[in-house]
């Protein structure tokens, strides 16, 4: 037995030493890192997030930008030129809810605020009944001004209450309202508890 350890770690002493004598591996090339997905700390299993990333260019104004602050370090920026003042900048996801009571959910942050008191940002929940494809129309919205936003290194999650009696098709709009920057990480429907 004594025999048969010692052959087994000359064994593991001399795989060592080819493996050493081999050199270095040539360079291999790794994928890029995975994002892990950060879910929102208040989310529940009837909760569906947005993430500004996922949106494609067909419901989206301003570009794509790295951004630590943002839930996956993504977000969509609208700086001045991007869109007009008056113009949405994140519009969708035209998806089908029942009737019921619900949380709306905007993950935004904004800076070059206007300190004159006027609108930033407007939100909304619009859509169509599934039943009257015509019957456009808006459920709700907000008005958010520069004092929203206290802190322009920081996140504000912004909510608005609903209630639909029939099927409807809705989306969730942020409008920009003034030259200034914004950034828009994430939108969110719930059903409210």
């Amino acid at each position: 037995m004594r025999y048969l350890t010692a052959a087994v770690s000359l064994l593991a002493v001399l795989a060592l030493l080819v493996a050493c004598r081999k050199g270095p591996k040539e360079k291999e090339i790794l994928p890029p890192p995975k994002i892990v997905k950060r879910i929102p700390v208040d989310a529940n299993p009837l909760r569906k997030t947005y993430e500004a990333e996922e949106l494609g260019p067909e419901v989206t104004r301003g570009d794509l930008t790295s951004d630590p602050l943002a839930s996956n370090q993504m977000a969509l920026f609208v700086k001045p030129g991007d869109a007009k003042p008056g113009e949405y900048v994140a519009w969708g996801p035209y998806e089908e809810i029942s009737p019921g009571s619900y949380i709306a959910r905007w993950r935004l942050r904004a800076a070059d605020l206007p300190q004159d008191g006027k609108a930033v940002i407007w939100l909304d929940i619009s859509g169509t009944p599934k039943a009257d494809r015509d019957d456009y129309k808006t459920l709700m919205g907000k008005t958010l001004y520069a004092k929203d936003f206290p802190d322009p290194e920081e996140y504000n999650v912004f909510k608005i209450f609903f209630d639909v009696n029939e099927p409807f098709i809705f989306e969730l709009r942020t409008q920009y309202l003034q030259d200034s920057e914004i950034w828009v990480d994430w939108t969110s429907l719930e059903l409210a508890q």
